[in-house]
This record gives structure tokens, C-alpha cells and sequence, in this order.
């Protein structure tokens, strides 16, 4: 199993989510609003913080990098470094 460590790194948006729920629209949008001030890519902590109040879908998931990692799992972001 991965732990946060193992997803440290720098990242940009590969593609964007289709049809995500509305938690996670709000939080893309942050996503995508952080890179584009900082040329595109950005490091797995800024991410997190830039979706600090993601409101996360189920119990266990209680923590902001949950979502990054969720993002990168799902191919919507991709490691530059």
C-alpha cells in the first residue's frame, strides 16, 4: 500500500475529470485555479493545501492529499519530477 511519501513530487493536470460529483468539481476547479498561477505545475503539498476544504465523499477519507492522491490514481494529475 502507498503512503503519502510515495506520491511526493511535482505534478500537472494530465486531463480533466468527466462528470465528477459536485465535491470534487469544487475542488478541481481549486486545483486547476493553483496551477495556473504557478506556470502549471506544482508540488503534492501545494496541491493539498489548495484543496484543504474538500469535502471528501466517504468517512475514511478525511484528509486534503486524500483527494490529490485520488487525482493521481485516477490519471487526472501526473508526476513531472
Amino acid at each position: 500500500m502507498k503512503t503519502k511519501s510515495d506520491y511526493e513530487g511535482m505534478y500537472r493536470i494530465k486531463k480533466a475529470p468527466v462528470r465528477p460529483k459536485k465535491h470534487n468539481a469544487v475542488s478541481w476547479a481549486e486545483i486547476e485555479k493553483s496551477l495556473g498561477t504557478v506556470g502549471g505545475v506544482a508540488d503534492f503539498d501545494a496541491l493539498s493545501i489548495a484543496v484543504k476544504k474538500h469535502k471528501h465523499g466517504t468517512k475514511t477519507a478525511t484528509h486534503p492529499y486524500q483527494f490529490i492522491t485520488y487525482c493521481i490514481r485516477q490519471g487526472w494529475l501526473v508526476r513531472v519530477s
